[in-house]
């Protein structure tokens, strides 16, 4: 039987996808609006905030997506992901995710937390990066209590659309889920370990 969207559930997704949106298009409008700008100097404080920002060390973004599962359990999910953290000509981002995965199948939720690491291990700009997740998820299956177990991803991503202040992606991966023994026996799993293939679209600022 599947569970019912949560009130609050509902309430994150969408205020997750208008935030993500209003954003966009933000960063859209003072791309156009500086590229239209002949002379530096006469920068207005608003553009001049804008680089500066640029030149920050922090960003942040969200991640729309589905990971569809390859072990046969029903365990589809789709998925709303927001992240922060550290970002350099290294380093696109190092940092610390929280998501909200759903099962198109059943309803089950997880609710992952994790470290995340994505690089093209150069500091040149290059089309294609590497993106890895290691965290823990917060589970709800079926009539069991919330539990928590292992959660990573390891996946290859392609740089899309980009300006001064954002930059867009999308990422095919490989997801990893682990339940241990107790929790396994709490939900009334079947398998110790549920292998994903993920695909995202993400955008950074």
């Amino acid at each position: 039987m599947k569970t019912p969207i949560p009130t609050r559930l509902k309430a994150l997704m969408l205020v997750m996808g208008v935030f993500l949106f209003s954003f966009a298009a933000h960063a859209e409008f003072v791309d156009s609006k500086e590229a239209s700008l002949v002379n530096d100097s006469v920068l207005s404080p608003a553009i001049a905030i804008v680089k500066e920002t640029k030149n920050s060390h922090f960003s942040w973004g969200a991640e729309f997506g589905t990971s569809i599962d390859m072990s046969g359990y029903d365990s589809s999910t789709f998925n709303i992901d927001a992240m922060v953290g550290y970002r350099s000509s290294f380093f696109h981002l190092l940092g610390a995710g929280a998501g909200v995965h759903r099962s198109m199948g059943t309803g089950d939720n997880y609710i992952p937390i994790y470290g995340i690491m994505r690089t093209s291990f150069s500091k040149n700009k290059k089309l294609f990066f590497m993106n890895l997740k290691i965290g823990y998820s917060f589970n709800t299956i079926g009539d069991a209590p919330m539990f928590g177990d292992v959660n990573c991803s390891l996946g290859a991503g392609i740089n899309l659309a980009s300006g001064r202040t954002y930059r867009s992606y999308l990422i095919l991966g490989y997801e990893f889920r682990h339940f241990n023994q107790r929790n396994k026996s709490k939900a009334d799993l079947k398998a110790d370990d549920v292998s994903l293939v993920s695909i995202s679209f993400g955008v950074n600022f």
